[in-house]
């Protein structure tokens, strides 16, 4: 459910085709909700049957027609309706294989302990880089979509927040690992 509201948040901003949404998502907000093509379309569909979006097909000569989708009134009366009325519990419970594989490492041995932290760092390593060149790429949509101040301001927020989620785990994995070498042997 909560995809088709991060839809309409980014029709706000603009129309676009479900390939402009797709592609902000994964320049802007994968790193907190990730979706795929698929699922974009199918969110999309849903959503102008309940005449939240509308769209416009698009002709082109050499490609595909494209379809536009603009948000309605009625969706963004449905979409301030989801931002205003904050859920009871705000941050679901969720499903970490990682750590689960890690509460149960004892059936591992320390070289096997050691090389999962490893390889989870090195990820975690990875996604921060990328979410230093989300910086930039915000910079690039607040000014292609106008962005105003306060629009901005949230979304440096988010990605203040992922950057010291992603140091912490690196930091969390680098000392269980210097734990674990301490313990030795296998």
């Amino acid at each position: 459910m909560s995809l088709q509201f991060a839809i309409l948040g980014l029709l706000e901003y603009k129309s676009m085709t479900g390939y402009d949404l797709k592609k902000i998502f994964d320049e802007s907000i994968n790193n907190f909700w990730a979706a795929s093509l698929s699922q974009i379309y199918r969110e999309l569909g849903t959503l102008e049957n309940k005449s939240y979006v509308v769209s416009v097909v698009q002709l082109q000569r050499d490609r595909p027609d494209k379809k536009i989708y603009s948000i309605t009134e009625t969706g963004k009366a449905a979409f301030k309706e989801w931002l205003v009325n904050f859920p009871e519990k705000v941050s679901k419970e969720t499903r970490d294989e990682f750590t689960l594989r890690i509460f149960f490492g004892s059936n591992l041995s320390k070289k096997d302990l050691i090389k999962q932290f490893q390889r989870f760092k090195d990820e975690k390593l990875k996604n921060l880089e990328e979410i230093k060149s989300l910086n930039e790429i915000s910079e690039k949509y607040t000014k292609e979509m106008k962005l105003f101040n306060d629009e901005e301001l949230c979304w440096k927020f988010v990605l203040r927040r992922a950057n010291l989620t992603l140091e912490m785990l690196i930091f969390w994995a680098n000392e269980c690992i210097e734990n674990l070498e301490k313990q030795g042997g296998e």
